[in-house]
């Protein structure tokens, strides 16, 4: 199974053998993970609480703004992090507009990048 967004592809691989993979118990937030952003942490972390799997609560500081993280491991033990990072700005590669991972902040950025347009007319 692949996602795709953002001209970015990660490919999700069942091992052939999940049971001969080591196990990691410890939860470590600096160890190597991927990391997603979402809409609802509390909506994440009751599904955790309802699949009983185990998980860590984080919350770190960019820039003055805040972001809660949740980390567990996936069946096959690799690390995964969940964050309501949409607070945070995505830095725009050169000659592209800034956007956010966020639905509802894009839907306000395009509407000030229209604005913008507008007001570059006149």
């Amino acid at each position: 199974m692949g996602l795709f967004g953002y001209g970015i592809g990660i490919h999700l691989l069942e091992a052939e053998n999940p049971e001969k993979l080591p196990k990691k118990k410890e939860i470590n937030p600096k160890d190597n993970h991927i990391s997603f952003q979402c809409e609802s942490m509390v909506a994440v972390e009751k599904k955790l609480k309802e699949m009983e799997i185990d998980y860590v609560r984080a919350t770190v500081e960019e820039g003055g703004i805040q972001v809660d993280q949740l980390f567990f491991h996936d069946p096959d033990g690799f690390m995964i992090e969940i964050c309501n990072c949409d607070s945070l700005p995505v830095i725009p590669l050169v000659g592209e507009v800034a956007r956010s991972c966020s639905l509802v902040n894009l839907e306000k950025m395009q509407n000030q990048q229209q604005i913008q347009k507008m007001l570059q007319q006149l």
